[in-house]
C-alpha cells in the first residue's frame, strides 16, 4: 500500500504599492484638514446664536411664576436664591418719580370699581337745646353695596353708626343723599344691612351704582398688598396702602369664630370701610373693634361672612346657642389628652346651652348628626338648626375615670 501526503503550501503576502498607500494617505488629510476648516466656520457662526437661545431659555425659567414649589426645602431655596439674582439684574437702575407715581395711580384705578359700590351711611338725632331749638346731631360710618334685586338695594355697615337714631341716611359715590331702612343686626359682629327701595333712587344714581365684588380671604396670606378703602381714618372716601401682617389670629363670638386680617396701615379707633386686594376684589370688612390697639386696619375676612350678609338681607334669623369655643386638634389632644372636638371656652349667661347642662370644659364633638371636630363644622351645623328647633349635641365631659359621653337636649335660640 502506498503512502499518501498532503500537498503543503506556503502563502506569501502580497507586495505593498507603496504609491497607492500615499495617495490614500494624502486624500485622508485633505479631508480632515477640509472638514476642520468647515466645522470651525459652522461654529463660529452658531455659537452667538446658541449663547442667545441659552440665555434666553434661562430667563424665561426664572420668569415663570412657581404656584407649586417643590417640597425639598433645599431645592427651594436654590431655586428662590437664583430667581432673585435674576431679578437683581432685571430690575432697572433707576426708579423716578414718574414710576413711583405711576405705581400708586394702577392701585388707585384698581379700586375704582369697588369704590362705586362703597357709601356713606349717616345716623341722625334729633336733639333740643335749652331754649327749645331743635338740631341734628350726626354720626358717619362707611357702608357696602352687597345685594341688588327688583325693588331694593341691600347695604353693609356696622351698628355703631345706626344705633338709637331717628333716621338713617346713605349718600352715593354721585353725592346723592336718600334715606334708608334699618334691616337688620348681628349682635355677635355689630355687622348691620340696610335696605333702600329702588324708587326712591334716581335713574342717573342707579347707572353709576355697583354691587360690591367680594372675593376670598381664604387665599389671603400674609404679606400681600391690600388697599383700604372708605373710612379707615375715620373720615369718609379715603384710601390707604400697605400688607397684610397677620392672618393666623381668630376672633371668638356666640357659636362660631372668624379669622381676622391684620395690616401696617394706619387707622383710627372710628376707622370702617373694606380691604381691597390687587384685584380690585374686596377680601375683608374692616371692624376696629377687633383691633388690639386701634392705630392699624384690622378686617374680617369677607369669606367667612357671606352666609352672615345673606341671611341678614333677608332679614332671616340667627340661630344660637350660646358657647364660645375653640378647635381641640389632633397634635393638642394627643398632648393633653383632650377628645378632638370643640372645645367650650365659655357658655354665655341664660342661654339655650346653659338651661341644656353643657358647661365649660366639655368637648362638643356631634351636633345633631353632623360630627363636629372645628369650630367651622358647629358652626355649619348650627346654621342649619332653626329657632325653637330641639336638637341634640353630644359632648365629652371629664371625670374621675376620664372623659365620658354625655347627650344635651337644646332647644335652638334666635339671635
Amino acid at each position: 500500500m502506498s503512502d499518501y501526503s498532503f500537498i503543503k503550501e506556503v502563502i506569501k503576502e502580497k507586495p505593498i504599492n507603496k504609491k497607492a498607500l500615499f495617495v490614500k494617505l494624502v486624500i485622508l488629510l485633505a479631508g480632515a484638514v477640509i472638514f476642520g476648516v468647515v466645522a470651525a466656520y459652522v461654529f463660529a457662526n452658531a455659537l452667538p446664536s446658541f449663547q442667545e437661545k441659552v440665555e434666553n431659555r434661562q430667563k424665561s425659567k426664572v420668569n415663570i411664576e412657581d404656584e407649586n414649589p417643590p417640597e425639598n426645602a433645599v431645592e427651594n431655596q436654590e431655586t428662590q436664591e437664583e430667581s432673585q439674582e435674576t431679578q437683581v439684574v432685571e430690575v432697572p437702575a433707576e426708579l423716578g418719580l414718574s414710576d413711583y407715581k405711576k405705581f400708586y395711580q394702577d392701585m388707585v384705578e384698581v379700586s375704582e370699581t369697588a369704590s362705586k359700590s362703597m357709601v356713606t351711611v349717616i345716623g341722625i338725632t334729633d336733639n333740643m337745646d335749652w331754649f327749645n331749638n331743635t338740631y341734628e346731631n350726626q354720626r358717619q360710618i362707611s357702608g357696602l353695596i352687597i345685594a341688588r334685586t327688583s325693588q331694593e338695594i341691600y347695604i353693609l355697615t356696622e351698628y355703631r353708626g345706626v344705633e338709637k337714631v331717628d333716621r338713617i341716611q346713605v349718600t352715593f359715590c354721585d353725592d346723592t343723599t336718600v334715606d334708608a331702612r334699618f334691616q337688620k343686626t348681628d349682635p355677635n359682629t355689630g355687622l348691620t344691612v340696610l335696605k333702600i327701595p329702588l324708587g326712591e333712587i334716581g335713574e342717573t344714581t342707579l347707572e353709576q351704582l355697583v354691587t360690591a365684588p367680594l372675593g376670598s380671604s381664604y387665599t389671603t396670606a400674609q404679606g400681600n398688598p391690600v388697599m383700604a378703602l372708605g373710612s379707615p381714618m375715620g373720615y369718609s372716601d379715603s384710601i390707604a396702602f400697605g400688607v397684610v401682617t397677620s392672618v393666623s389670629n381668630k376672633v371668638s363670638t356666640l357659636d362660631t369664630e372668624y379669622t381676622i386680617l391684620t395690616t401696617d396701615i394706619l387707622g383710627s379707633k372710628d376707622g370702617s370701610g373694606i380691604l381691597l386686594d390687587l384685584e380690585g376684589q374686596i377680601v375683608g370688612v374692616i371692624l376696629q373693634g377687633y383691633s388690639n390697639d386701634g392705630n392699624t386696619v384690622t378686617a374680617i375676612g369677607i369669606s367667612e361672612i357671606k352666609t352672615l350678609m345673606e341671611t341678614l338681607s333677608n332679614n332671616g334669623e340667627l340661630p344660637y346657642i350660646g358657647i364660645k369655643g375653640q378647635d381641640v386638634t389632633a397634635d393638642i389632644s394627643e398632648k393633653t389628652g383632650i377628645p378632638k372636638g370643640v372645645y367650650v371656652n365659655e357658655v354665655q349667661t341664660d342661654s339655650p346651652a346653659m338651661l341644656a347642662g353643657i358647661m365649660s370644659g366639655d368637648v362638643i364633638i356631634k351636633v345633631k348628626s353632623s360630627e363636629v371636630e372645628t369650630m367651622s363644622e358647629y358652626t355649619k351645623a348650627l346654621e342649619k338648626c332653626k329657632a325653637g328647633q330641639v336638637v341634640t349635641v353630644t359632648a365629652m365631659r371629664k371625670g374621675a375615670e376620664g372623659y365620658a359621653e354625655i347627650v344635651f337636649d337644646v332647644t335652638v335660640g334666635a339671635l
